[in-house]
Formats: structure tokens, sequence, C-alpha cells
């Protein structure tokens, strides 16, 4: 199971080490892709083999071949017109990934109390909204793990009568999505790139010219400052992409062993750390000079800087961006959807569709450092109005961008197993 965790960041205010909370991007991706998904087929009585018919089973769109989720009888959404809950709206989501402000505006403009509730991993929240010993209103999944909710009948089909927004504010690519067509079931939060992220005066490498960008992670000159993340999906693409292979969905044993066999010569060759939290807070306390970076990442690494500090150090690099390079890098976008149990689903279709408004979303980009997929938020104007340090104005996302590089989608079970087995002896040195 994938997880694209987003580290929050709190504009303005430089936070000790031992304040930081354990939010989305400091735990390290936990898979429990096959448990989950025979947890979540045995609740409704749906085989995992399943992949036709009525819609039963897991559905697992890819960019090239987009599935429209089924709908059930016994999970219907909810009808038009009807007056919203009293409350209080109860949000599941990951810790530090929605500013409490943009939580207190909406509490106060809807005349309603807002409960929020966290969680450490998808798979706490998943095994809690199975059971329903708790129930929310609003959750906060990523694209990549969709077909099992829907499968599952977790999350109940959206009423676009309530989502004015949808169609008048996100990118049109995202209306869409090629795992949920149609957005039955979910509505975009915000969208990311993985790419690579260094220090100008510790990383002397014009990595931008370089025809495979990745490459530098392979550059002993770097030993000792050099990390990667500590996830299985994104760092195992890193070996794929530094061999040569774009494929990040592949399931093909003899790419993930070359894949893993590259990232375990980075054990001797630059004593490779692999961390969470070292591109955005790593970096900025000089103990990387080159890191693996998610673009939210780097956007909000400025805010982590010690008093006297220089941000304007930073870069970001894209790869697929790069003229000079060949190689690819992840693109993908995290999701709102609604609990088939939610008790406020009303007041939920309304905390979806106000933050699909382009000033609320603004105003909680400005805290959080995750691009909103809205065609308001213009890129010019993210640096410009001050929101993203022009040194690190390429973490920003074009909605063509989608187009260049290559979108991480759910792995089937066996497949995943073999990244997980690669990942394990990567781990183990």
């Amino acid at each position: 199971m994938t997880f694209h965790p987003r580290e929050g960041w709190n504009a303005g205010r430089r936070f000790a080490p031992w304040e930081r909370p354990m939010s989305r991007r400091r735990m390290i991706r936990l898979s429990a892709s096959a448990v989950i998904t025979a947890q979540l087929l045995a609740a409704c009585g749906e085989s995992s083999e399943s992949s036709s018919g009525s819609g039963s089973g897991v559905k697992i769109g890819t960019p090239e071949n987009p599935v429209k989720q089924p709908l059930f009888d016994d999970n219907a959404g909810i009808e038009s017109d009807l007056e919203p809950e009293d409350g209080p709206l109860k949000l599941y989501n990951w810790a530090d990934y929605l500013w409490p402000r943009v939580i207190k505006d909406f509490s106060e403009e809807f005349g309603v109390e807002v409960e929020l509730t966290t969680f450490y991993n998808m798979e706490e929240a998943t095994r809690k909204l199975r059971t329903g010993d708790l129930q929310f209103d609003v959750f906060f999944p990523t694209a990549e793990v969709l077909p099992k909710f829907v499968a599952g009948k977790i999350l109940q089909p959206l009423n676009h009568d309530y989502l004015p927004n949808l169609a008048a504010n996100v990118w049109s690519e995202l209306q869409d999505p090629y795992f949920d067509v149609g957005s039955r079931y979910t509505v975009p939060y915000t969208v990311y790139q993985t790419g690579i992220a260094w220090r100008t005066d510790m990383v002397e490498a014009d990595i931008e010219s370089m025809e495979n960008p990745w490459d530098v992670f392979w550059d002993s000159q770097y030993s000792g400052i050099t990390g990667l993340y500590d996830d299985f999906r994104e760092t195992i693409g890193v070996g794929l992409y530094h061999t040569g292979n774009n494929d990040i969905n592949t399931g093909d044993q003899e790419a993930l062993n070359g894949a893993r066999d590259a990232l375990m010569e980075l054990v001797d060759l630059v004593n490779v750390r692999y961390t969470i939290d070292g591109a955005y807070a790593g970096m900025p306390e000089g103990k990387f000079g080159l890191h693996h970076s998610w673009s939210g990442d780097i956007v909000g690494a400025q805010y982590y800087f010690p008093k006297g500090g220089d941000p304007s150090v930073l870069r970001f690099l894209w790869p697929p961006k790069s003229e000079a390079s060949t190689a690819g890098g992840y693109i993908s976008n995290d999701s709102l959807a609604i609990p088939a149990d939610a008790q406020n689903p009303v007041l939920a279709h309304m905390f979806l569709n106000y933050l699909m408004d382009e000033g609320v979303a603004l105003k909680n980009f400005g805290w959080l450092g995750y691009q909103p997929p809205l065609n308001g938020i213009l890129p010019d104007k993210l640096v410009g109005d001050g929101y993203v340090p022009e040194n690190v104005a390429s973490a920003i996302i074009d909605k063509e961008d989608f187009s260049m590089g290559q979108i991480p989608v759910q792995l089937a079970p066996e497949v995943e197993s073999l990244w997980l087995d690669a990942w394990s002896q990567v781990q183990s040195g």
C-alpha cells in the first residue's frame, strides 16, 4: 500500500526538533496491502479475484486504462436538496495536513462544531473505518488506495449537486481522474511531484544538465550528505530510474532486482541515510546536502532553517521537466472522500466544496506547502505573491505535468510483494 504523506509546516514558525509533530511525512510507509484488501472485501462478501460483472471487486485503474468505480445498491449516495445536519462535523485526516485555521473558519461560517481526529498510517485508518467503532464524515485517502475502499464499501458515492466548485475550479484533468472516472467517490485535495533537492553550498554538480539526474545519488563525492526517503515505492522507484527504467509500476522481477542492487551500492558508495524528514528539515539543518524530495517538502523547507540560515541555497528538480533529462519522476494527487457511515453527509459535502474554493485553498496552501489543483491558483502568482521562494519555483506544478511524469498506481498484491521483498533486502544492507 502506498502512502504519500504531506508534511505540514507552520508559516513563520521554526520548530525545535522535539516540537515537530509526528505527521504524515514523518512516518515510514507501512504496507499491508494484501491484508487490507482481504479485510475490506471479506467485510462486504466480495472476492478479490472479481474484476468484472456488476462492479464487484477491486477496480484498479491506470492512466492508460481509466476505470469508473462501481456503485452498489446497498451503498447509495445522499439525495439532493437536503438541509445540512447540526454536526459536529468529524474529520479523519493525517496529522498536520490541514491548517487548523481553515477548520475554524468553516466552523464559524457555517455555525457548526468541527472535530479532527488524526491517524498514523493507512492501515490504522482502514481498521477503524472498517469496524465502524468510530464514525467520521470526511476522510483523506490517497489515490492509490481508493479501489480497495470502494470495493469494501467504506466510502459513499458523492452527490455533485453539493459540489459546484468541482466543475468550476478544479483542473479538468482531475475532475475525471483515471482511478475514479467521473469523481464518483473522491475530489482532489493536493498534487505533488517527487524529485531531487540539494543545497548549492554543499553540492557542486550541475544536476539540471544531467541526462539522468537521479545518477547524482550515486556520486561518491557526496558521501555522508546524501539521503533518500524511507519509503519502499518512492525509493525503489529511484533505483528503477537510475537503471534507466521509467516503469515505476513494474512487476518485472529482473527490473526490481536491478533497482535493489543499485540501491544497495549506496551504503558503501555514499553512506546513504533513509529518512522521512531529511528534505524539509535535515537539509535546512545542514545534515544533508542532497535529498530525495517531495515538491511540498522543499517549499516548506524555508521555514526550518536555523536563525541566520540562508534558504536561497535550496534547489529542486523534477527530472521530467529538465530539457537534458531522459529520466522520469513521480507525480500524483491526494483526495477527499466521505465514509459510507457518515452521520453528517450533507455537511461533509459542504466541507469538500469549501476546500475547493480558491480563496480557502490558497490560504491552506500558504500553511501546508502542498499545492491545490485549482484553475485560479496560478503558478506565476505563487512566486510573485511570496508563497513559493523563487529559488525553488521549479517545485510548482502545472496541470500539463501529469502528461510528463509517471503516476504510481495501486499494485496488485503479488506485485507489491516483489517490491516489498526488494525493499527488505535494501533495508537490511
